[in-house]
């Protein structure tokens, strides 16, 4: 697959690679769990985390996974998939939505430390060959793994819900791969391959190459090791570039595979809240701030909220 990096052997015990998806909304989500059919590999568990306690998400996500345990048939044995929710804060909080599925994962005992969370947006769908591209760099030791999205258009995403996603089988993946996009991710590969090698010379920003938060994989190992998400952001932007940093600052070195072009996601058009600069984003000032290595609100120990609800999904 040709990331970067060196092969190495193989760990005692495979890790299992679990899928974590945030979200707020319904919006897409029922074409993002539904496309878990399309995978040649499926994940270990399915956490769905909430920043919302709204009744009508719990409700799509017991429809569309039955939907999709029909599809994938009785020979087949599915993920354990979780539902996590809490109350809205009155604010966006994703990173401690993010550590509330990896929490729930935790406390329900499907995280060892050798295994890897995949990270997805609850509006993306991956690609067929997604989850086993992303368990063999974790069999190969990669513990941070950076992929990539590209973003459908309005009417590419029109009307791609979870039954028009069930009965595509996946073909769609390759049409949306068209040269132009194959370009830009080959275009990206080089860029990001370039930004890592130039961090670890010293002539690199530090969050250099960077985590794309509605896609990408860390190991348990060192998810724990910078205590997770840092609580502290609320609200849009620069969550993901913080996580970048305290992860390269890890010693020894994490082994990161740049796998832009080898694991595509595609994200499905909807009206964007991004701000118009960057620099307008509520998380610019934290970031610039820095921050300790480990957050000092995180995975083990969270910002106050109502504690969250943990279900698991029936798929009969």
């Amino acid at each position: 697959m040709g990331p970067t990096g060196k092969e190495s052997p193989r760990t005692a015990r495979e890790p299992r690679v679990h899928l974590l998806i945030p979200t707020h909304t319904t919006r897409h989500l029922d074409a993002c769990l539904a496309a878990v059919s399309w995978q040649r590999v499926l994940p270990a568990s399915i956490v769905v985390t909430c920043d919302s306690d709204e009744p009508g998400i719990g409700r799509l996500i017991e429809t569309t996974w039955r939907s999709v345990a029909h599809a994938l048939g009785p020979d087949q044995s599915g993920p354990t998939v979780l539902h996590v929710s809490r109350p809205h804060q009155g604010e966006a909080r994703l990173n401690q939505v993010r550590n509330n599925g990896l929490r729930a994962l935790d406390s329900k005992g499907h995280l060892s430390e050798h295994d890897q969370v995949i990270v997805l947006d609850g509006d993306t769908i991956l690609h067929p060959q997604a989850i086993a591209r992303h368990a063999a760099l974790a069999r190969r030791g990669f513990e941070l793994v950076i992929p990539y999205r590209l973003n459908l258009t309005e009417a590419q995403s029109q009307g791609f819900g979870s039954v028009a996603v069930l009965s595509d089988g996946g073909k769609s993946a390759d049409a949306w791969l068209s040269s132009e996009a194959r370009e830009e991710l080959g275009t990206r590969q080089s860029r990001y391959r370039r930004h890592l090698l130039l961090r670890r010379l010293g002539l690199a920003k530090k969050h250099k190459a960077k985590i794309l938060g509605g896609h990408h994989a860390v190991s348990v190992r060192v998810l724990r090791a910078v205590n997770g998400y840092d609580e502290g952001y609320v609200g849009y932007g620069y969550d993901d570039d913080d996580l970048s940093r305290r992860i390269h600052a890890l010693r020894p070195r994490v082994r990161v595979g740049i796998a832009v072009k080898h694991i595509p996601a595609f994200h499905l058009w909807h009206p964007t809240r991004a701000p118009s600069r960057p620099t307008q984003a509520p998380g610019y000032e934290r970031f610039r701030e820095g921050g300790p290595l480990f957050a000092e609100r995180g995975w083990i120990s969270p910002a106050a909220q109502p504690e969250p609800a943990i279900r698991e999904i029936d798929p009969q």
